[in-house]
């Protein structure tokens, strides 16, 4: 018989008879626990200590019962197991192969296993999953191990105190995350969990921010973000800077220079605000000793009487530092590293005995003092000898010496570069801003020591710059070396040996132009070292010689004039040009001011100056570089074209071509009589016409000169026309005297006629000509020729007066030079036409008004790299859109002629439609653009210049490399070098931001020129009277769209323009309203006015009726036709016509007439009128035939229904009998 016991009561009646352990209180206990039915699998995952704390069981009892309950608790779950995967009998396939000998144990016989039931092993549900297994071992630690720990033990919820708040979700378990993420996050957490100190508590971000130590700290996240970001995309912070300063790139500023400059630099340096803060805040006073050595060395640090001086033990320092040994001898320039003095310079005293750390690798760390820090051994004896540091940690020495090292230690950390490559570097920066004003007798850094750093990082990451090559650039050559390391100026000069004695610096002199024919030593040393020939020695030589104000021609071998050479040659090659074509791009960028802060002794400006320092000049220097690459144009080929003209010294062959063809062609381009007397005109006595037109009456402007060449037109075309026909009437009286008044106008229009024929056809040769001989189209050849500040006729008389000389000219006289010159200058201007793809009307609108409203220019006859600069604005711009170029120029053009002062609405109408417009051309968002438009002038919001286009364009282009909207950019762009939490916030967050998938969705805002506005127009009256002075109006409402209701738009101008009559131009009143006057023209016919708003597109008006006056219209009597004198043969029709008009001599078209017979007509005597009711035609004539098969005399009249005007013929006789034939 079964026993009816659970199994687990069983087990323990078995261990623990009653008879032995009825008193036992605990195992009574366990007892009535198992007699309820509970299990014993919870007692089994619970372990001894649950036995022993619940039921009160000693050790052994509770690990007796346990491990006989574990094999009961295995056999039951495997039971279950094997339970759970039945479903019913197992049913075999048929066997094969060795199965089908025998029975034998299958899987399918002994389970048929329900797998549709089952879970995906992986799956956060199935029993054998990782979310499983990590519940299991969850639950084991607290049920196991926690409850058998002792008080000093740390509980999972305290070190953990986000596991239990974690969600077990798909994401969670197959989402793959950075441990970074994972680790942040958990540190986070237990920071918030684990305050320190006393309220109010300090932030994360705050406390990282304050902390000192390690020395890897202060930790600035949104700074990091910020960077971080910069760098997925190889830029720097400074970049943005760049990219949102209007006054960017600087090479286009020579007389000012801006804040933003250097705003820029110090985000270059990739130091955040914090970091820049330890860099240059003010020494530490010795009151506050211990809370330094506190908070930079480590809190724990010792104090008492003879407290820090474990700081000067050099295992404690290196502790502190994280610095090694090379490290710390490094940074010290002791034993391997200490410098060692070109043995080609000496100093005034003989210091050769001596450490020189404070002159060279540690300069900075020593405050320029000599000797430096050192390393010595401890007094005690040798076994136990201790390296310590030369200075002591509890003085004002030291403190000073300490907070040097723990600057430099993170400065050297940030830079990841050696100290004595920092070393340098802030040794010349230091020197540099002392030569510009600042005090440097105590050699801290300062935030242009910082802006320095900056440019150094952006030449190190964009040209591989090193650290003593920017030391030369902003101070001189270094004459020490480390080790088996030469000096850096016997590596330049003096590594090759290739001659029989070193380039010395010993103030010895040497020619800065030598003799002709003269070798002199030092400078083919100087050739060789620095990889120049001797005709860019003479060139730079002269240039330095003027920096450092050297007049008679005498150098000296220093390290000024030696270091000036080096700099101009070093920093070219560094950016990829020539030393000439460095100097020549300083020549053309910031004048000789530039070239001479650079050939002569560089200085960092410590004041408000805002003339450029060295820093400005190689920052504007390589700048300029950057967009000749950008721009796919040579710098020799930007060079050569922004620099004036010079001369050739005789006529190429290809000039000589030119002069020829004109001289074949001009003939028969010139004004002269014979084509006058072609044209119809009677001869002019004895003179020649040209005579006359030659002449100089008072009052007349001259039109052309004695060798028929047309003068080039002063002031508009119209103006130059009126001119143009008063002269011609005045040749025509003077030469033929009175004529009659119809006479006299068909005659000077006719001479009008061949003087600008001839014009046209002197154009015609010089386009022609000009396009073949400079290589650009015929109708960029005019505007290219003016852009030279030449005319048509300037240049003809120039090439004719060369052309007609009995002998040919020299080239070297005045006059062939002059001529020359301009050809070269045609050729620059060509050229520069022909590379940058500019059309003939570009070049017409530069000209007109472009030179001063795009590029703030007061002459439009300059060619400088400024202009270079914005017309490859406009060619990047037309490259950036598939729109044609037109569009742009149309929008710059009619951008410019808005009013100087914009009223409110008007204001904003032209701001949002100017910022659609350019979202239309660039393709891109109209958020982003007005973006850019806001911040570039908030006062007057509406790009009109080329400076603002380019910041359009950067913007643009950096938001497709890197991903980020405009505000994102502009947030980077802007920040300042303070700390502005919430800016940085911002800028971070959205920086993030752009480099995930997941992008805010940018604001809707109007994208269509016709949400932004509502426009209703009306005419009244609908038909006026031609010529009669009648007017019309127009009335145009425009009203504001968005919002709940329309609101009326005030001081809005409104342009019209009308085909048969006039308009003009007016505002709409504070309801929104403009009634503008149509005054008609002389013309009939139905005009339909266009009107538009500034920067918007035209639209038709209503349409309006120009008439003739119905009341007024009458039969002219001059147009009638004659009647016949006689008596009209049998058979023949008369011909009738006349013409009606108005008092206004508005013919009366389309008007129905009747003709009538007067009197004649009888029983007896007949007329037949052939078109007797008719509509007069658009001449306003009306005609009928007359005919008559009885003969008679008759009076005929023709009636105008609208007039009720008639006009009676004269009578008519027709021969009697017949029909007309």
């Amino acid at each position: 018989m079964a026993d009816p016991r659970r199994p687990g009561l069983q087990l323990y009646e078995q261990l623990f008879p009653d008879e032995t352990y009825a008193q036992d209180a605990g195992l009574q206990q366990l007892k009535t626990y198992l007699k309820d039915g509970g299990s014993i699998l919870p007692l089994v995952e619970k372990g001894v200590a649950h036995l022993s704390s619940k039921y009160q069981l000693t050790q052994t009892d509770a690990q007796q019962f346990l491990r006989r309950a574990n094999s009961m608790a295995t056999y039951l779950s495997r039971e279950y197991i094997e339970e759970q995967l039945r479903d019913g009998d197992g049913v075999s396939g048929p066997s094969s192969g060795l199965l089908s000998m025998g029975v034998g144990p299958q899987y399918e016989r002994l389970f048929q296993t329900g797998f549709n039931k089952l879970a995906p092993p992986d799956s956060l549900e199935s029993l054998i999953s990782p979310v499983a297994y990590l519940i299991f071992l969850l639950l084991w630690i607290q049920d196991r191990i926690e409850p058998a720990a002792d008080e000093s033990s740390f509980p999972l919820k305290g070190r953990r105190a986000d596991l239990m708040d974690l969600s077990v979700d798909f994401n969670a378990v197959f989402r793959s995350v950075s441990a970074v993420d994972i680790i942040v996050s958990v540190l986070e957490r237990f920071i918030t969990e684990h305050p320190i100190g006393e309220p109010p508590r300090k932030t994360i971000e705050e406390v990282l921010i304050d902390a000192r130590y390690p020395n890897g700290l202060p930790y600035y996240q949104h700074w990091v973000t910020l960077d971080g970001v910069a760098q997925l995309n190889n830029l720097s912070v400074g970049d943005f800077a760049h990219t949102v300063q209007l006054a960017y790139p600087y090479f286009l500023k020579t007389e000012t220079w801006f804040d933003d400059a250097e705003r820029a630099l110090a985000h270059s340096s990739r130091f955040g605000p914090y970091q820049r803060t330890v860099l240059t805040e003010p020494a530490v006073k010795f009151a506050d000793l211990s809370a330094f050595y506190r908070d930079n060395y480590g809190e724990d640090i010792e104090e008492g009487p003879g407290a820090y001086q474990n700081l000067s033990q050099i295992p404690h320092f290196a502790e502190r530092t994280k610095l090694d040994t090379l490290a710390i001898e490094r940074l010290l320039s002791v034993r391997d590293f200490a410098p060692q003095l070109s043995p080609n310079f000496k100093y005034v005293e003989d210091t050769s005995t001596q450490p020189e750390s404070g002159r060279s690798g540690s300069i900075y760390i020593n405050a320029n003092t000599y000797p430096g820090v050192s390393i010595t051994l401890a007094d005690d004896d040798v076994p136990a000898a201790i390296h310590r540091l030369s200075i002591v940690a509890s003085d004002e020495a030291g403190l000073a010496a300490f907070d040097r090292m723990n600057r430099m230690v993170r400065l050297c950390n940030w830079m990841e570069l050696p100290s004595d490559q920092v070393d340098a570097l802030l040794a010349a920066a230091i020197r540099a801003e002392g030569r510009g004003g600042a005090d440097n007798t105590q050699w801290w850094i300062t935030d242009n020591v910082v802006h320095a750093l900056g440019l150094f990082q952006t030449l190190r990451e964009r040209y591989n710059c090193t650290a003593a090559d920017f030391a030369v650039f902003i101070d001189q050559l270094g004459i020490y070396g480390r080790g088996e390391a030469l000096s850096q100026f016997d590596q330049v000069f003096n590594r090759q040996a290739s001659y029989g004695e070193p380039l010395l610096l010993d103030n010895g002199e040497f020619p800065v132009i030598p003799a002709p024919g003269e070798v002199n030593l030092t400078i083919s040393q100087l050739c060789s070292g620095l990889g120049i020939d001797t005709q860019t020695y003479q060139y730079l030589a002269s240039q330095v010689a003027k920096a450092h104000n050297i007049s008679d021609n005498k150098f000296k071998r220093s390290l000024p004039i030696l270091s000036s050479f080096y700099r101009l040659v070093r920093l070219s090659r560094l950016l990829s040009i020539t030393p000439v074509e460095g100097v020549l791009m300083l020549l053309l960028t910031g004048g000789e001011d530039w070239l001479n802060g650079l050939a002569g002794i560089p200085k960092i400006d410590s004041t408000d100056s805002k003339t450029a320092d060295v820093l400005n000049i190689i920052d504007a220097l390589q700048s300029c570089v950057r967009w000749c690459e950008q721009s796919n144009l040579p710098v020799l080929w930007v060079l050569q074209h922004a620099a004036a003209p010079q001369p050739a010294r005789e006529a190429s062959e290809q000039d000589r071509q030119l002069f020829e063809q004109i001289r074949n062609l001009l003939p028969t381009a010139q004004f002269s009589n014979a084509a006058v007397l072609m044209a119809g005109l009677p001869p002019a006595g004895a003179a020649s016409w040209l005579d006359f037109l030659v002449a100089n009456p008072d009052g007349l402007k001259d039109v052309v000169d004695v060798d028929g060449l047309v003068l080039a037109p002063k002031g508009t075309l119209e103006q130059y026309l009126i001119d143009a026909q008063k002269r011609v009437e005045w040749a025509i009286d003077q030469a033929l005297g009175s004529l009659e008044p119809e006479l006299r106008t068909s005659l000077a229009n006719t001479l009008l006629k061949v003087l600008l024929d001839a014009r046209d056809a002197q154009v015609s040769l010089v386009k022609e000509t000009l396009a073949v001989y400079a290589g650009i189209g015929p109708d960029q050849a005019i505007p290219v020729l003016n852009w030279a500040n030449k005319t048509v006729y300037q240049f003809l008389r120039e090439v004719k007066t060369r052309i007609d000389s009995s002998t040919e000219q020299s080239s070297r006289t005045p006059d062939s030079d002059v001529l020359l010159l301009l050809l070269a200058d045609v050729r620059r201007r060509s050229e520069v036409v022909a590379t940058l793809g500019l059309s003939a009307v570009l070049l017409q609108d530069y000209l007109d008004y472009g030179y001063r409203a795009w590029m703030g220019q007061t002459s439009q006859y300059a060619l400088t790299i400024n202009t270079l600069y914005h017309l490859t604005t406009l060619t990047r711009a037309f490259s950036m859109s598939s729109l044609p170029a037109q569009k742009l120029l149309d929008y710059l053009r009619e951008v410019n002629s808005l009013e100087t002062f914009l009223g409110e609405h008007a204001q904003r109408l032209a701001h949002q439609a100017s910022t659609i417009r350019l979202a239309e051309f660039f393709d891109w968002s109209v958020q982003e653009v007005r973006e850019c438009i806001n911040r570039m002038d908030s006062e007057r919001p509406i790009l009109s210049n080329l400076s603002q286009l380019a910041l359009l364009i950067r913007v643009r282009e950096m938001s497709a490399k890197t991903g980020m909207d405009a505000l994102t950019i502009f947030l980077m762009g802007d920040l300042s070098e303070e700390v502005d939490t919430k800016a940085y916030a911002d800028a971070a967050e959205l920086a993030l931001l752009s480099q995930s998938e997941a992008r805010a969705p940018l604001a809707q805002v109007p994208g269509d020129l016709r949400q932004l506005v509502t426009m209703s127009v009306a005419v009244s009256p609908t038909e006026i009277v031609a010529g009669s002075g009648e007017t019309a109006t127009y009335t145009v409402k425009l009203t504001d769209p968005t919002g709940p209701e329309p609101k009326p738009l005030s001081g809005i101008r409104v342009h019209f323009r009308a085909s048969l009559g006039d308009i003009r131009t007016g505002h709409t009143n504070p309801d929104g309203v403009l009634e503008a006057i149509y005054t008609p023209g002389t013309r009939m016919g139905e005009d339909v006015p266009v009107f538009w708003l500034d920067l918007f597109e035209p639209e038709n008006a209503s349409k309006i009726i120009l008439t003739s006056d119905e009341k007024t219209l009458e039969f002219v009597l001059k147009l009638k036709s004659p009647v016949p004198s006689g008596v009209v043969a049998r058979g023949q029709e008369v011909e009738l016509y006349a013409t009606l008009m108005d008092r206004f001599n508005n013919l009366g078209a389309n008007e129905l007439v009747n003709w009538f017979v007067e009197r004649g007509a009888g029983e007896t005597a007949r007329v037949i009128l052939r078109g007797q009711q008719d509509l007069t035609n658009q001449e306003g004539l009306t005609r009928v035939f007359v005919s008559s098969d009885t003969g008679g005399t008759f009076a005929l009249s023709v009636l105008s229904q609208r007039s009720k005007q008639k006009a009676i013929f004269d009578e008519i006789t027709f021969e009697g009998g017949g029909r007309p034939t």
